[in-house]
């Protein structure tokens, strides 16, 4: 038996395995998390500007406890450090390898949930889905 077989925070998915970790919104409630999830190969060399190729197998256990990197976009500097237009700026590093899903539950966790899927907005721009305002926190709590 695995000792990743008792902890809760560790799933199996087709993929393989990972880890998530627990978090606490602004409002006190816990949710469990699962963050940087890859659902494709990283559109990195010959797989750059080619449909998406789903991602491989992982052996062992994928950290999946920080939020993942936001895709390459310009960054809005046009009125300074306006909080009205920098909460829309990425909050984590800009990368190309930017293919990943969270996967965010309420704590405990519910035996019959609705499922949301969240597919950030930025007109293929910009955007990421790892803003403050799109607190994931708070949307699974």
């Amino acid at each position: 038996s695995d000792a990743t077989d008792s902890d809760p925070l560790v799933i199996t998915t087709d993929k393989g395995k990972i880890r998530g970790t627990t978090l606490e919104a602004p409002s006190g409630k816990k949710v469990d998390a699962w963050m940087g999830i890859p659902y494709a190969q990283p559109p990195l060399g010959p797989l750059r500007f080619r449909h998406p190729r789903p991602a491989e197998r992982w052996t062992g256990v994928l950290n999946a406890t920080k939020q993942p990197n936001s895709c390459v976009q310009i960054v809005d500097t046009v009125f300074g450090d306006f909080p009205g237009a920098t909460m829309w700026n990425p909050n984590t590093p800009l990368s190309e390898d930017c293919l990943y899903i969270n996967v965010v539950v309420p704590r405990p966790r519910p035996k019959n949930a609705a499922v949301m899927l969240w597919i950030f907005g930025g007109g293929f721009y910009s955007g990421t889905a790892t803003l403050d305002v799109y607190d994931h926190r708070t949307l699974a709590s």
